[in-house]
């Protein structure tokens, strides 16, 4: 290793272009063909950034060179879309007419070309293409009333969640202060904040299930899960609810600030993250 290396790797920095394996502290090698034997690949993306969306591209490309048979979820999609996504994978639909069908302003709304270049991969690979949500009001339904007062008909099905971390929780109240105005503890709203977590539990429950139903019905595929990093870090979120299902053979990827320092401790933040220059 080079100095220039060894100075990265102490102070736990992703050089730009490369793969950074975080529980080892140090640049990653082969990292492809390592995801390439899991059961499931988790990969973490900020929705608008298009440097992220390359990045998970990229790493479909080197994925299917080692294990063709991939199964490629998004959270941007709800469950009822799925025959769309069928339809699409089969080369039936074009894109416009696959953005019109699935609704794209109602369900997700971000700019589509983000994310169309992973679509037309699925598309000219005829890979499957997974629904992993369930619908906004859903899980507003579900946030509102809490896990156990609705039906599973009008939950899409999907169970309980195995319970937060303290330390999930913690990282989801600095969220919601931050993006809703609350101002700090003195301006909080229990109930906003309480309605708030349910929410990303369920949803995390929600893509780990249907991540669970995939790999039930195709047991010798990977399946890669497209979704915001918040759901992803320290392995609580979807690997958490993961986990309580009964599937550990996971991995847990993020694009990463080139250059940015990694936090430190355990659990780490990911298994790898990869450096982007921003």
């Amino acid at each position: 290793m080079n100095s220039a290396n060894q100075t990265r790797t102490a102070q736990n920095l992703a050089a730009a272009g490369a793969w950074f394996d975080v529980r080892c502290r140090q640049e990653g090698h082969d990292v492809d063909a390592y995801l390439a034997q899991k059961a499931v690949v988790l990969l973490g993306e900020t929705h608008d950034n298009a440097a992220h969306h390359r990045w998970q591209l990229d790493t479909f490309v080197g994925l299917h060179e080692r294990r063709p048979n991939l199964i490629l979820g998004f959270e941007m999609f709800p469950r009822r879309i799925q025959p769309v996504l069928d339809r699409w994978s089969k080369g039936e639909l074009e894109d416009v007419a696959f953005l019109a069908e699935v609704d794209w302003p109602r369900v997700w709304g971000f700019d589509p070309e983000l994310y169309m270049p992973l679509f037309r991969f699925a598309r000219s690979n005829k890979l499957p293409v997974l629904a992993l949500n369930v619908d906004r009001e859903t899980n507003r339904q579900v946030a509102a009333a809490g896990f156990g007062s609705l039906p599973m008909q009008e939950r899409e099905g999907v169970g309980e969640p195995a319970p937060a971390s303290s330390r999930y929780q913690e990282r989801l109240r600095a969220w919601f202060e931050r993006h809703s105005g609350a101002g700090g503890s003195a301006g909080l709203n229990p109930p906003r904040l309480e309605r708030f977590i349910r929410a990303q539990q369920f949803w995390d429950r929600a893509m780990a299930e249907a991540i669970a139903g995939a790999l039930r019905h195709s047991i010798h595929s990977l399946v890669i899960g497209i979704m915001g990093s918040g759901h992803i870090e320290y392995g609580d979120g979807v690997p958490l609810q993961l986990n309580a299902l009964g599937i550990r053979d996971v991995a847990t990827a993020l694009p990463w600030t080139a250059e940015a320092v990694l936090p430190s401790g355990e659990p780490p933040i990911a298994d790898f993250v990869f450096g982007i220059k921003e």
